[in-house]
């Protein structure tokens, strides 16, 4: 989880998409731009200058959106939903981190409630369709002077209505949208409310209920329990089987040596999924 750096200017006078709006939480105040350098930064702009939790930037492209180890987010104007909320959650600052899986479970409910589509969800920040990236989650968080927490940015790039031939030919079979996995037009706004929706209530239940009824959602839509996986985080690397959700969050890998490993970040690559393959955790 970074830290967000702010925009140089300030975002106050951002429109406004009123007519989605809610009365409190989550989507209560959301700026729509239809082109953004990276809504990431133009959020802690507004959360710098006091904005409430709940605040939502939404832009139709960006230009400079940021994926897991600053890679570029591609994006394609009205191609895709680029938003970024602002969180100020109710939990210990050791958790944080479980934000991104929160936000994951969410994603993927508010999917399939609008396209049908079935996504999957690949530790720690990714959503997949058949194996191919259909969203991307970046999460940042920002500190006191005192060292407690300010608020939480979850930044979310959705694939809503690409065309495989709209994509960059290097992704062309890595990525794909909801609407080519749905086989029909999706219509993103209806998406974008369906999201503020399960975030809202995924937030709430983590935040009265801890960890494990999220973890639960986790592990049922989740495409990397059970498979081998290469883990790369800064020098060091893991090979093995992902065995388990931990109930802080945290990947469990077990090693050809039979140890078993908590991984609390890192990126990882996965083995083809064999045919029957399973999709809850491989017991130790």
């Amino acid at each position: 989880m970074k830290t967000p750096v702010p925009e140089a200017n300030p975002a106050h006078d951002m429109p406004r998409l009123a007519w989605l709006e809610r009365r409190q939480g989550i989507g209560q105040v959301i700026h729509h731009l239809a082109e953004a350098g990276s809504t990431n930064r133009l959020i802690a702009d507004l959360a710098a200058a006091g904005a409430p939790a709940g605040t939502v930037v939404v832009a139709d492209h960006q230009t400079s959106g940021r994926g897991k180890g600053e890679r570029v987010w591609f994006s394609r104007p009205g191609g895709g939903l680029c938003l970024s909320v602002l969180l100020r959650p109710s939990r210990p600052i050791e958790e944080i981190y479980q934000a991104t899986l929160v936000a994951a479970v969410a994603v993927t409910a508010a999917i399939a409630r609008v396209s049908g589509v079935a996504a999957e969800v690949k530790w720690p920040n990714d959503l997949l369709a058949r194996g191919r990236k259909l969203c991307g989650i970046l999460s940042e968080l920002a500190l006191t002077p005192e060292g407690d927490l300010d608020y939480v940015i979850v930044g979310i790039g959705l694939n809503v209505g690409l065309a495989p031939m709209d994509f960059p030919e290097d992704l062309r079979g890595l990525a794909t949208s909801v609407a080519a996995e749905a086989g029909c037009e999706v219509d993103r706004f209806a998406l974008l409310d369906a999201i503020l929706d399960e975030l809202e209530d995924w937030q709430a239940i983590w935040e009265c209920d801890g960890f494990a009824p999220v973890r639960a959602a986790w592990i049922a839509r989740s495409c990397t329990l059970g498979r081998g996986i290469a883990l790369q985080a800064g020098s060091t690397r893991l090979c093995g089987v992902a065995t388990d959700l931990g109930a802080d969050g945290a990947l469990c890998v077990r090693d050809a040596d039979g140890v078993t490993h908590r991984l609390h970040y890192g990126e990882i690559s996965l083995a083809t999924r064999q045919s029957g393959s399973a999709r809850a955790p491989v017991q130790a």
